[in-house]
């Protein structure tokens, strides 16, 4: 069988993957449609993948995310093409979880201050800056990713709170509210962290009329997916002093315009969907990619295949 990626991840995976018994193909990546058709049975990548025209790839079918979201993919082309489609879920929980806590440190004691400071040399004391101890958070969605952000902010000795459609209970979260819970309990709530895959029933879930339900300096996280925020509506937040901060690392459109708002607004941290970043990144960007080459030879025991359904 023949497995095609980019150029980039063949020298970084090509020789694992032909010791498993495959053929490699690559591509350029500033020319992926170079071949109309590779010829290829498995596709692997991430949101590169938006670039190459695998629609006409013939024999395509298996797709093998290194990444955790899917959204940039037709999903419909795929489900009816009958495709093999796995993501990454789980490999970057670690990182991300880490990242969370940084995005809400970063604002709670003004990071931005302090380095701006430091630039310019300037030695000056502040008696004031806010805790994370003593407060509320709560994760939009309990995934694994929010698991890991939960399970670090233990620690802090904080309230956590998870959302999920049913409310079903998980680990480690103190309480975990439904949909028809969410409008009533977010007036309690000190920190909204974004944790949701990004679907048709997720798209813009944070809107205007959440917004206004939230308290005054409520602070914002969000490391899923840039669809589950109304990005109009949180700029608006924020300049009514609604949303005290917020730690973005994605965005509707990435990369996010130079003419966006929020590149200016004041307690605004912006991260250029990154916060997978890590010491062990090419074993977790390949870990379930490799899984599933290993598995297609030997008893088919997938990881983390898609439900077209639940789209995640």
């Amino acid at each position: 069988m023949k497995v095609l990626l980019s150029q980039g991840l063949a020298r970084k995976y090509g020789e694992k993957i032909e010791k498993l018994g495959y053929k490699v193909l690559s591509y350029d990546e500033k020319n992926p449609n170079e071949k109309a058709d590779y010829g290829e049975d498995i596709l692997i990548g991430a949101i590169d993948l938006k670039k190459i025209n695998y629609k006409d790839h013939k024999n395509l079918k298996y797709i093998f995310l290194t990444s955790v979201g899917i959204d940039f993919l037709d999903l419909d082309y795929i489900k009816e093409k009958e495709i093999t489609l796995s993501n990454n879920n789980g490999a970057y929980d670690d990182p991300i979880g880490e990242w969370i806590v940084y995005g809400l440190l970063q604002i709670n004691k003004d990071d931005r201050k302090n380095i701006e400071n430091q630039k310019e040399k300037i030695w000056k004391k502040r008696a004031f800056a806010y805790n994370l101890y003593g407060k509320k958070a709560l994760f939009m969605g309990t995934g694994t990713i929010a698991v890991a952000g939960a399970k670090r902010l233990k620690g802090f000795d904080m309230e956590l709170n998870g959302f999920n459609t049913s409310g079903r209970k998980v680990e480690p979260f103190d309480n975990v509210y439904s949909l028809e819970e969410l409008d009533k309990i977010l007036k309690d709530m000190d920190y909204i962290i974004m944790c949701l895959p990004g679907t048709e029933k997720t798209h813009h879930i944070l809107n205007t009329d959440r917004f206004a339900k939230l308290k005054d300096g409520v602070v914002v996280v969000n490391i899923s997916r840039g669809s589950t925020i109304d990005e109009d509506a949180l700029v608006d937040a924020i300049k009514a002093g609604k949303v005290r901060g917020a730690a973005l690392d994605v965005f509707e459109e990435e990369p996010l315009s130079k003419d966006s708002e929020l590149w200016d607004l004041e307690n605004v941290y912006i991260y250029p969907h990154i916060s997978f970043a890590c010491e062990d990144l090419s074993t977790r960007q390949f870990a379930t990619a490799y899984q599933n080459l290993k598995a297609l030879k030997n008893d088919g025991d997938f990881k983390n295949i898609v439900d077209f359904d639940k789209g995640y």
